[in-house]
């Protein structure tokens, strides 16, 4: 189940770049396969979502209700209304998600509906805004529902990224203390994410060393993509680096992160600034010596 789980996110992740070969090209090919589920994601991958939509009614219309088949299907019609674009209809979304989860109340399935519900409360149309206590009721609701459920650590980051976008203090330390915990917690999938929300956490209350550290593990704990040959770390070497140089102060890790930009990224647009900065910071380090 957690395969299907990952093969959803990968189609969703996809669509983005799907969309831009679809408006390249006159003809967009879809890759048909045995499997009706695979087809029909493939479809959406592809941008394809009418023809997704009616392999995942005809899947659904063929299927037990709160079977395993069903859940899948409705998920897919689910997912297919909220994250298509153009042509999302959230209402439909909306009857689906809450179809799957009271047909099948105990599927895993139903446990990733609820969360994708939560995820509607707070990702609104630009212009509108949240009602955040709504949107921190249902992920608690998930992360109560489902505790150490991968949805719920899900909802866990989510949550604290609500209070850490409010920019108040003290909501702000409540989700660092509660992010530093989860980091330190061996079952916490969501580790990277988490301590890059430690580091924007960490600007808002002007605690840069923290911050640096923080960037520094999201660096470190960044899980790489084996099919992705496009991932790449040229900017938060750059990111690393004059957060160490201007607002810490620690030349030695500036160094450290400009030389690695400089030679992984030798045709980055940001190498000459990275050999002006090694200058630069030489140069006052010599002001200084002299003045001593």
């Amino acid at each position: 189940m957690r395969r299907f789980i990952m093969r959803v996110a990968v189609a969703a992740t996809a669509l983005a770049g799907a969309l831009f070969l679809f408006a390249c090209s006159s003809a967009v090919y879809v890759v048909e396969s045995d499997d009706p589920f695979e087809s029909a994601w493939n479809d959406y991958t592809l941008g394809e979502f009418d023809r997704a939509t009616e392999k995942f009614e005809a899947l659904r219309a063929g299927a037990v209700v709160g079977g395993d088949e069903w859940c899948k299907a409705v998920y897919g019609l689910a997912t297919t209304w909220n994250l298509r674009r153009p042509g999302e209809d959230t209402k439909k979304a909306t009857a689906y998600y809450e179809e799957l989860i009271q047909g099948a109340p105990t599927h895993d399935l139903a446990v990733w509906s609820r969360l994708a519900l939560a995820r509607m409360k707070h990702l609104v149309p630009v212009g509108e805004t949240p009602d955040y206590g709504e949107v921190r009721k249902a992920y608690r609701d998930v992360m109560a529902l489902h505790p150490g459920h991968l949805a719920a650590q899900e909802a866990f980051l989510y949550l604290q990224s609500t209070l850490i976008s409010s920019l108040d203090p003290a909501q702000t330390k409540q989700a660092l203390e509660a992010l530093e915990k989860a980091v330190a917690d061996p079952e916490y999938q969501f580790v990277g994410p988490a301590w890059s929300l430690i580091a924007v956490g960490s600007q808002t209350l002007g605690d840069m060393e923290r911050r640096l550290h923080a960037e520094e593990m999201s660096l470190k704990t960044t899980e790489v993509d084996p099919t992705n040959p496009f991932t790449e770390y040229s900017w938060q070497y750059w990111n690393l680096a004059t957060i160490a140089e201007f607002d810490v102060g620690d030349f030695e890790k500036a160094r450290y992160y400009y030389q690695k930009l400089i030679e992984e990224y030798p045709q980055d647009i940001r190498v000459y600034g990275a050999r002006q900065a090694l200058m630069r910071m030489d140069d006052l380090e010599m002001k200084i010596r002299a003045e001593m």
